[in-house]
């Protein structure tokens, strides 16, 4: 499968392989959206969200990086981490607690990502269409939430590495 997004002008600056699939994963959560293909586009947010939470709780010393990527904590794991390194709501993106959105939104995902076909033994499945809605709403929310918490982030970052240089300067 070819990449969907246009190559940059500009050769980026500091980790450009990270920048490039950033690149190709908002691209993708368009195109996606706007084909109808919601389970990309949410699987792609979910992971933007959790690379982001995973740098952010790193960088604060919340959690140690292990040797390999896929033993960091789980999404809902993350999602506490943050909150108990953040307790104050970090209003963003329209919503007064960004914190609680992103876990809202995991709930909201799961419904989305396990709903087509779950169902008790016996019982009838949602129907198809009402599916596909909530699909939709998952994919549109978590794009709005990926993108809070990637500013969010970036901006945390920048604040703590300003403050972190100031006290090394101090002493």
């Amino acid at each position: 499968m070819a990449k969907k997004s246009p190559s940059p002008t500009v050769s980026p600056k500091g980790n450009a392989t990270k920048y490039l699939s950033y690149r190709e994963a908002w691209t993708r959560i368009k195109l996606a959206r706007q084909e109808g293909f919601f389970f990309e586009a949410i699987t792609l947010e979910e992971s933007i969200i959790t690379d982001r939470l995973i740098n952010y709780l790193v960088f604060v010393g919340e959690i140690k990086q292990p040797t390999e990527v896929y033993k960091y904590p789980n999404f809902y794991e993350l999602i506490q981490l943050w909150k108990k390194s953040h307790p104050m709501p970090i209003p963003a993106m329209g919503r007064s607690n960004l914190q609680e959105a992103v876990d809202q939104w995991r709930i909201l995902r799961n419904k989305a990502i396990h709903g087509m076909v779950k169902s008790h033994p016996g019982s009838p499945t949602v129907a198809v269409d009402d599916f596909l809605a909530v699909a939709e709403s998952a994919a549109s929310e978590g794009e709005i939430l990926a993108r809070g918490v990637s500013e969010w982030c970036r901006k945390m970052k920048r604040q703590l590495e300003s403050d972190r240089s100031s006290l090394s300067l101090d002493c």
